[in-house]
């Protein structure tokens, strides 16, 4: 069955953590393994990154401030993975993050239904 949406999903991610504590906690609330930089669950691949446009100034700043967080995550489904589970354990890591601190903002065709007003 083909997918409504495409299912890549883009999340901007900022805080003061290292990289290691950032993939430690997505790693966690996505109840998976960590490879270096990649964390593989058995819905997803979520590869962690560090901004290379980040900016310690406009990371505070206006509209379009995520543009300069200091981290993404680029998420793509397993093969199999189901439309609706997979957006489900999206916005649950989404809500872990936020719960845990992170400044979030998610990129993807379905961001309106993730989480409503919250994304």
């Amino acid at each position: 069955m083909q997918s409504q949406y495409d299912l890549f999903t883009k999340v901007f991610l900022d805080t003061d953590y290292e990289k290691k504590k950032v993939v430690e906690m997505v790693c966690q609330l996505g109840e998976g393994a960590a490879s270096g930089s990649v964390i593989t669950t058995q819905l997803s691949e979520i590869f962690v990154f560090h901004n290379e446009d980040f900016s310690e100034k406009k990371r505070n700043q206006g509209n379009d401030e995520f543009l300069y967080y200091r981290y993404y995550l680029d998420i793509e489904p397993v093969t199999g993975a189901g439309e609706k589970i997979y957006m489900d354990a999206i916005a649950k890591l989404v809500k872990g993050l936020w719960e845990a601190g992170f400044k979030t903002v998610v990129s993807c065709d379905f961001e309106d239904e993730l989480l409503g007003d919250e994304t």
